[in-house]
């Protein structure tokens, strides 16, 4: 659609050109084989103009109707969600952080709430992690100990070491106090709580918070280390994926987490199917395998 879009705005540059080098040309050469010649050539491209705009609308219309039918599936996905996850993981105690500066998807927390699942906290990672501020490097530098030339990648994963730390209820009130004041993470929720497993939404449309690397493996690696189940997901418009960064970590990613299927391989995934599921080009899998007992099929 683009293109199409580029080739129109082309055409009508050089129609716009043409019809300008028609009246110089009129007015001081007089040259009616020259005005003849430019005549024809407008009216292919008006020919050419006009075949461009009918197959637009055909584009137009076919993405409606495939709009249509994909709110569809949509809509059908959301009507076998609760049969397929409802009380798969009652009990379960989550945390989830988000490090990318996008929105907890409302359709996820319900997913987990059908599921049985008791999302403990919220950690959001807000705009100050990409360390910019002096005064906020220098309060972190004294904090942690570190010597005055320390990286930003290095400072930033020491922070994600005390998220870590935080949500393996290993850190003291002095942790998190700093974190919060200085503007690097907002926490809702219970601390010192003993989570089964760690939702990460990474994924952002804010390139100046894309620190996949230097936060995001950080905080995994050292939730792995401490026994913790990790999930990556993302919403499937995104800017910049995180999806490559999680899966060198070998921990389950999501990257469709906004709509139903998505949350559905979630849930699954939690409950022991791990893989890689969506439709991005990292995904192994659509979905992981629907238990047959909830749609019909003998166990």
């Amino acid at each position: 659609m683009i293109d199409l879009r580029y080739h129109i705005t082309s055409i009508v540059a050089v129609f716009l050109a043409l019809a300008i080098g028609i009246l110089i040309g009129s007015t001081i050469v007089g040259d009616n084989l020259l005005v003849d010649q430019q005549k024809k050539l407008i009216d292919r491209l008006e020919e050419q103009f006009t075949a461009l705009r009918e197959s637009e609308d055909e584009l137009k219309a076919q993405n409606q109707y495939q709009d249509k039918i994909i709110s569809q599936y949509e809509n059908y996905s959301q009507s076998m969600l609760p049969i397929l996850i409802k009380q798969r993981l009652e009990g379960y105690k989550a945390g989830i952080v988000v490090t990318g500066g996008s929105d907890i998807p409302a359709g996820m927390l319900n997913s987990l709430s059908i599921a049985g699942v008791n999302v403990v906290s919220k950690t959001v990672v807000l705009s100050e992690i990409n360390l910019k501020n002096e005064e906020v490097r220098a309060r972190l530098i004294q904090f942690y100990n570190l010597d005055s030339k320390t990286s930003v990648d290095t400072i930033r994963m020491q922070i994600a070491n005390s998220v870590a730390s935080i949500l393996l209820g290993q850190a003291d009130s002095s942790v998190l106090n700093i974190l919060q004041e200085l503007g690097l993470i907002k926490l809702d929720g219970l601390i010192n709580e003993t989570l089964d497993g760690v939702i990460i939404v990474g994924g952002t449309n804010d390139d100046n918070l894309a620190y996949p690397y230097s936060f995001d493996q950080g905080l995994i690696m050292a939730l792995l280390n401490g026994g913790k189940k990790v999930y990556g997901v993302e919403s499937s418009e995104i800017l910049t994926s995180y999806m490559e960064e999680y899966q060198k970590q070998n921990i389950s990613t999501i990257d469709n987490i906004d709509l139903s299927p998505g949350q559905i391989s979630l849930v699954l995934a939690m409950e022991g199917e791990p893989g890689h599921y969506g439709i991005k080009p990292t995904a192994k899998r659509f979905i992981p395998t629907l238990p047959i007992e909830k749609i019909g099929g003998q166990p």
